[in-house]
């Protein structure tokens, strides 16, 4: 699994074939993280495949770490020392996407 690339508040993970967005947003110094795509249509073949897979808690998990660990990585956000996530100017300033790999 890898972070491949980066728009605000979502970072895209890839695992194989499997691509998902994992939003992370932080809001009055809390971090919020689930997945950025919740509603799939039965007759999409993709849409059951990434379905299943997201279904998983250990993709969850696996995938939400990652995403949050890369935005720290990459100096957008930070945690300080009384538990309280913070964006760091970069956030602000970072226009478009990054590719991340």
């Amino acid at each position: 699994m890898k972070a491949i690339r980066y728009e605000k508040d979502t970072v895209l993970i890839q695992e194989g074939s499997i691509k998902a967005w994992v939003d992370v947003v932080i809001n009055d110094g809390k971090l919020y993280i689930d997945w950025n795509k919740m509603i799939y249509f039965q007759n999409k073949k993709e849409d059951m495949i990434l379905k299943k897979w997201q279904d998983k808690a250990e993709n969850f998990d696996n995938a939400t770490d990652l995403a949050v660990e890369t935005l720290q990585n990459l100096g957008i956000i930070y945690i300080d020392d009384e538990d309280k996530w913070h964006q760091t100017e970069k956030y602000f300033t970072t226009k478009g996407s990054i590719d991340i790999v």
